[in-house]
């Protein structure tokens, strides 16, 4: 033991412990535990106003049926917005519709580095992005296919393969975009150098080109052309060649968003995946 610590005094004698003395000490115990109480700060209590609201994203009203397209009484349909829907409800975030002109279609890219909204549908990673955009996990296939309009010359049944056009000089409609299918992409620059290939900007505008003969074939987005050829009374047959199924991702923004709202979407994409929620909404919409 330390000497220079100062030892502890004696203890106070038992009779000067009496009984009279205990009860004032309780008593101005009491009296002081009342006034504590009294003046205590309130239990916190969690309401609505004091939670942080939910985190924003915002997506692009588009007309692109069957997967976005608007109901008469101003809903946004269509798989695309059922899936976004599912994942940022999943994830936490509250979905917000940006309305726009047509021709922002036309310039989405461009518009989403410029902050006008958060998300674009539909996108195929690409590394030359990565310091401007992020990629999520796949959340759906894009699948593409070579179809003729039914009836169609006898001649279209012998071809098989792109090759087969390019032979017999046939020209072909596509959808004015990359990344249409590796057996596409892989014949994109032989077809455009033969002058077979035409393309068109939206699908609607394809099936009208078909319908006037500027090619007796065309390529595009499977459920897409299915979609605007039954809504303008045409039926197509799927070709055999240049069919592919390739997974695509949603597309976000840099300007708001950042690595742990990516996370977050990651996490939500990949529970709705394990639970079945993502695969019943393509079922629905025709996906496989």
């Amino acid at each position: 033991m330390n000497k220079n610590m100062e030892t502890p005094g004696p203890r106070a004698p038992a009779e000067h412990r009496t009984p009279a003395a205990l009860s004032r000490r309780a008593l101005l115990g009491a009296v002081a535990l009342g006034w504590s109480a009294a003046h205590a700060a309130p239990p916190a209590r969690e309401t609505r106003d004091s939670r942080a609201p939910a985190r924003v994203i915002r997506a692009l009203a588009e007309a692109w049926p069957p997967y976005l397209y608007r109901d008469p009484d101003g809903t946004m349909r269509g798989m695309d917005a059922e899936l976004l829907e599912a994942i940022a409800r999943q994830a936490g975030y509250e979905l917000r519709w940006v309305q726009a002109p047509p021709q922002w279609r036309k310039r989405r890219y461009r518009e989403l580095l410029n902050d006008q909204f958060d998300v674009i549908f539909s996108a195929t990673p690409s590394p030359l992005n990565a310091k401007t955009v992020m990629y999520t996990r796949s959340y759906r296939n894009e699948v593409m296919m070579v179809a003729a309009p039914v009836p169609h010359d006898a001649k279209l049944d012998t071809l098989r393969s792109f090759d087969d056009l390019i032979a017999g000089r046939v020209r072909l409609l596509h959808v004015e975009s990359k990344g249409l299918g590796a057996e596409f992409e892989a014949h994109r620059h032989k077809l455009d150098e033969a002058g077979l290939l035409i393309p068109y900007p939206t699908t609607r505008q394809g099936i009208d080109m078909l319908r006037l003969g500027r090619a007796p074939l065309i390529l595009g987005d499977a459920l897409d052309l299915d979609t605007q050829a039954r809504l303008s009374s045409m039926r197509l047959i799927r070709q055999p060649y240049g069919y592919s199924s390739q997974p695509v991702s949603l597309m976000l923004g840099r300007r708001r968003l950042g690595e742990q709202d990516l996370a977050r979407i990651d996490q939500a994409i990949f529970t709705l995946e394990q639970r079945g929620t993502l695969a019943a909404i393509r079922r629905r919409h025709g996906l496989p």
